[in-house]
């Protein structure tokens, strides 16, 4: 809310690593969409992984809240 009203902002993104299921859940219930992913990207666990980009627009945001 704060973001979006104060700060003027038209986009929120960020990275999440494709392991996380229950972050990008978490996002996913706020209202983020999954918008680019960066290919193996991250080497953990002994091998790689992808890192996905997430967003969300104002306009979207909104229709949320209605």
């Amino acid at each position: 809310d704060f973001i979006f009203n104060y700060m003027n902002v038209n986009k929120v993104k960020l990275q999440v690593f494709s392991y996380n299921k229950r972050a990008i859940a978490s996002y996913e219930k706020c209202g983020f969409s999954v918008e680019g992913n960066l290919k193996e990207e991250l080497f953990r666990f002994g091998s790689y992984h992808d890192i996905h980009i997430m967003g969300l627009l104002r306009k979207d945001w909104e229709n949320e809240k209605a």
